[in-house]
């Protein structure tokens, strides 16, 4: 039962992850038409990709909170050597990802080592966010654990579709800006 609301939450994210998108691009470019026939032919591709996607639930085991850390250090590591060394944040993220890509040939036998890179990946979009958003470490901890959750929610959802990584990296950044803004209110 657990299993198939994490599922849902996780899909439903996305959605609201998408639509919100799209909806900004719509927003800032009210006037153009090729604009807004972009978004419509977004919207029917987005609907019909999400009416064919299976919600199976999968078994959430300690393997998924590895998978957590692993997008957690992908985020740490690019987001230091981009704002602390100065490397180029594309830089940053292609050699995090390189590097992690090398990780299940040292572990050939380790199934969790084949996957792993995946995570690593996508916290390096994660660490990728500009400093006018993410303005400490605290932030890209939240970010990348939710966009960790919510690829362990989505681990066998949207295969083929290009932009998951990212699509969830913009998720946790989105989510974390939120939260932040919404506590420095109160504060």
């Amino acid at each position: 039962m657990f299993k198939k609301h994490v599922k849902k939450l996780s899909f439903f994210s996305i959605i609201l992850c998408h639509l919100g998108f799209l909806a900004a691009i719509l927003f800032e470019n009210q006037n153009n038409i090729f604009v807004s026939a972009f978004i419509i032919l977004s919207l029917i591709l987005l609907f019909v990709t999400y009416k064919k996607t299976p919600l199976n639930s999968v078994d959430h085991s300690f393997e998924h909170v590895l998978t957590i850390a692993f997008v957690f250090f992908g985020a740490i590591i690019t987001y230091a050597l981009s704002n602390s060394f100065g490397v180029s944040r594309v830089l940053s993220a292609s050699l995090v990802g390189l590097i992690a890509s090398f990780i299940p040939d040292l572990f050939k036998r380790s199934t969790f080592a084949q996957g792993m890179p995946t995570a690593v990946y996508c916290g390096a979009f994660v660490g990728m966010t500009n400093i006018s958003v993410s303005t400490d470490y605290i932030i890209i901890t939240i970010a990348s654990a939710t966009a960790g959750l919510l690829l362990v929610g989505t681990k066998d959802t949207f295969h083929g579709v290009g932009g998951k990584l990212g699509t969830l990296a913009f998720a946790g950044v989105v989510f974390a800006f939120l939260i932040t803004s919404v506590i420095s209110q109160w504060v």
